[in-house]
């Protein structure tokens, strides 16, 4: 079981460059060093949508190399069915510890017997020991994961599926899911929400505030496992993501990260923009408001 895992940010050198590999070693020691347990590669924090192929294959070569002893989750899925295949293959192959299943997300209005039979389509070509979440963010996706989806699932690859990813932001929703899958993991995606989704019975955060942040992440989850107060921990990452709230989330991440002495500033990628001059400003001035 996954604790408290960083949906990592992709490095890139320029908004139209390469992947900036040199700079995610830094980042993994970082997270390392701090007690994360583990990261989410190519997800919705690290733009896997704005990547191709051949670049997630080769950023997930790298992560594996400098991983240390966190665990690493990689984001496969996309709507190319041939696609998701061949790179859930690669990262299971690579030593990933679980894959996440985004649902197919171009087609809207999909019937949930055409997403089952995608999801069943990819779990055949697994081997049996392979561990897979599926993904819940339908603000982004547009396919909300309905009891039909996962139960025919579970009825066909049982051993396969291990849990769910709830971003919906929504404990209730991530209460409803603990209370009908008790076998299942579920992670909540929502910073904002974790210690309520904690207290729902999620079994762990996937955070990406862990990026810039991960001492404030740990102390929510462990105020929920040792019984300290979560309310106070809650309240001081809330704060932080309030901050960056006047501006769009993933380059606002990565301009606090690029802050760090041990790293250096790193850029997100089209369609994506990086922080103005003035908003780093405000950010900055906002961030510091925060510190004790």
């Amino acid at each position: 079981m996954f604790r408290v895992i960083c949906a990592m940010v992709t490095p890139f050198n320029s908004c139209n460059g390469p992947i900036d590999h040199a700079w995610v070693p830094l980042q993994l020691r970082f997270l390392q060093h701090q007690g994360i347990d583990g990261v989410l590669i190519l997800g919705t924090t690290g733009e896997g949508g704005s990547l191709g192929l051949e670049e997630r294959k080769q950023l997930i070569d790298t992560v594996m190399e400098h991983r240390g002893d966190l665990s690493v989750l990689v984001s496969s899925g996309s709507s190319v069915l041939t696609e998701t295949i061949e790179l859930s293959r690669y990262a299971l192959e690579r030593g990933a510890d679980a894959l996440l299943l985004i649902p197919p997300f171009y087609f809207r209005n999909v019937a949930e017997h055409g997403v089952l039979q995608y999801y069943r389509a990819v779990c055949d070509a697994f081997p049996a020991q392979a561990r897979l979440l599926l993904y819940h963010v339908p603000q982004i996706s547009g396919i909300a994961l309905t009891p039909a989806i996962i139960d025919g699932l579970l009825a066909s690859h049982p051993h396969q599926l291990m849990g769910i990813k709830d971003s919906s932001g929504d404990p209730q929703h991530t209460a409803a899911l603990v209370q009908r899958y008790p076998h299942l993991q579920m992670y909540s995606g929502s910073d904002s929400q974790a210690a309520p989704s904690l207290a729902a019975g999620a079994s762990g955060m996937v955070s990406a505030l862990a990026n810039g942040w991960p001492d404030l992440v740990q102390a929510v989850f462990l105020a929920h496992q040792q019984g300290g107060d979560t309310e106070k921990a809650q309240a001081r990452l809330s704060a932080v993501r309030q901050a960056l709230r006047p501006f769009v989330l993933i380059p606002a991440i990565k301009a606090a990260v690029g802050q760090r002495d041990d790293c250096w500033p790193t850029s997100v990628r089209l369609p994506l923009q990086n922080l103005t001059e003035a908003e780093m400003a405000l950010l900055c001035t906002a961030l510091q408001m925060l510190e004790p």
